[in-house]
């Protein structure tokens, strides 16, 4: 088919009408552009930040430290009964299967713990596949921010001028939401945006991607430069709404760039054919501070345009933590707010096995001097042995819980979310998985950073590495994370 070219500053494009990825989705308009690979292309560099001057910290003569188990142990003994956990062969909603042929589908929405990388990679590194049999669909605008990791993305650099934007905190974002619910936005000319797409083991294997936008009323002017080549000028222009710029090349491209020229662009992530071989997709959009909020506020139709022609298995959500962070809690909003947005997620994806997952445990640091009793030397400088915490009177556990610091004000408040999520699930027809129960249930977070090594981050909010990993172990044991479940054909 002869292609028609446009003729833009100087330079010649052709505009595909081809279908090269799959045909275009209701309500997403795809411009795609033939471009031309090269071989030979040197690593992607980033430009360097400005060098803040930082000055240094000053010495904190009473640090904040995690309590003392004899004070946890006290409040424990008098927090309210816990719900009951379910045991985990009575786990709700369906649990999905791979189609003949096909690869398991798996998409997951969550906060910073998702957006860390640790979980999901362990729950790759659980399953019996090899690196090429692994692989993701979407790259989400969330990259290059701070606390996320994508393993599937070999490099990318977002140049000056460009401002993360979530759908849960950005009316902007929530009206024209992208995959990850999240958009990188600017209008400054020449704000640049670069990824190396060659795979984890640094060969190209794409000969062609989306990188997905919103279409604005008026057009916007770009230039796309491939593997180290000239810059390609072209308009994007058409109906307001979700949109794609389809890169079609001769063989695997290495390298891409984006330069902003003029108008005002909302680049929100990337998407790619995966390779025949694939047996898991995996596709993680995790963001630092995002609530499940984003799924209410964003706007349903512009969502929907990015999922016709991905069929998911399995879906999942990840939140809590940043809902809980607000105080006063107010159950009642929040329980309002979790089932408006998991109704619209679930109206997303209707024909998928779904999962709820909740906040794990978390604590609350105290300065070194209010503790009851300073670790490590007697006043005489010996030695002394950590003493085991013994169960306190009534009496004594009352007073320390009026008289000392809550240690547990976020325990109680994970809790009551955990609950609620549960309800939800059930409506929902969804699974629910509870990270707190994971840790042991109340106070885990005290005894998870007492490990050795700790499974609990010093923040007593997050996890270490190792603690992910035992999470998304627990969880391939009670959900049935197993290849046997997962795969019929082996089996």
């Amino acid at each position: 088919m002869k292609m028609p070219l446009l003729v833009w500053g100087g330079f010649c494009l052709a505009l595909m009408g081809a279908d090269a990825l799959a045909q275009a989705a209701p309500g997403l308009s795809v411009t795609r552009l033939a471009v031309q690979a090269r071989a030979g292309v040197p690593d992607l560099q980033c430009s360097p930040a400005p060098a803040r001057p930082v000055a240094p910290a000053p010495v904190d003569p009473d640090p904040q430290e995690p309590p003392d188990a004899q004070e946890v142990e006290a409040q424990l003994s008098v927090l309210q009964p816990e719900r009951e956990a379910e045991p985990a062969g009575a786990a709700r909603g369906a649990w999905p299967q791979a189609r003949p042929g096909q690869p398991l589908r798996v998409a997951i929405w969550g906060d910073s713990h998702l957006a860390a990388g640790f979980f999901t990679s362990e729950l790759v590194r659980l399953l019996p596949w090899s690196a090429d049999q692994v692989a993701t669909q979407f790259i989400g605008a969330h990259m290059n921010r701070p606390g996320v990791r994508m393993p599937w993305l070999r490099k990318g650099c977002i140049g000056p001028n460009w401002k993360h934007e979530p759908a849960y905190a950005d009316a902007g974002a929530a009206a024209a939401p992208g995959p990850a619910l999240v958009s990188l936005s600017s209008s400054r000319e020449g704000a640049s945006l670069a990824w190396d797409v060659r795979n984890v083991s640094g060969q190209a294997d794409k000969p062609q991607l989306r990188l997905l936008y919103q279409q604005t009323s008026d057009p916007v002017q770009i230039a796309i430069a491939v593997d180290d080549g000239p810059e390609q000028v072209l308009a994007l222009q058409g109906a307001p709404g979700p949109a794609a710029l389809e890169l079609v090349a001769d063989a695997p491209m290495s390298v891409v760039r984006l330069r902003l020229l003029a108008g005002a662009l909302r680049w929100q992530g990337m998407q790619w054919p995966v390779p025949e071989s694939t047996r898991l997709q995996l596709d993680v959009f995790g963001y630092p501070g995002a609530t499940v909020a984003a799924w209410q506020r964003a706007r349903p139709d512009a969502l929907a345009s990015w999922w016709r022609d991905v069929g998911y298995d399995l879906v999942m959500l990840e939140f809590g933590t940043n809902e809980g962070n607000v105080q006063p809690f107010d159950a009642q909003a929040y329980a309002q707010t979790l089932r408006a947005s998991v109704t619209a997620w679930r109206a997303q994806f209707p024909q998928a096995a779904c999962v709820l997952i909740g906040p794990g445990d978390r604590g609350i640091l105290v300065r070194r001097s209010q503790k009851a009793k300073p670790a490590g030397r007697s006043a005489k400088g010996q030695q002394i042995k950590p003493r085991k915490a013994a169960k306190p009177s009534k009496g004594q556990a009352a007073a320390a819980a009026k008289t000392g610091t809550d240690l547990l004000r976020f325990t109680r408040v994970h809790l009551e979310i955990a609950r609620l999520q549960s309800q939800v699930a059930a409506e929902q027809g969804c699974r629910f998985w509870s990270m707190l129960d994971a840790m042991g249930g109340a106070g885990g977070a005290y005894r998870w950073v007492g490990q050795n090594p700790p499974l609990m981050a010093r923040d007593l909010i997050h996890f270490t590495v190792p603690g992910y990993q035992r999470l998304a172990q627990r969880f391939a044991q009670d959900m049935g994370w197993q290849v046997e479940r997962l795969w019929p054909d082996v089996r």
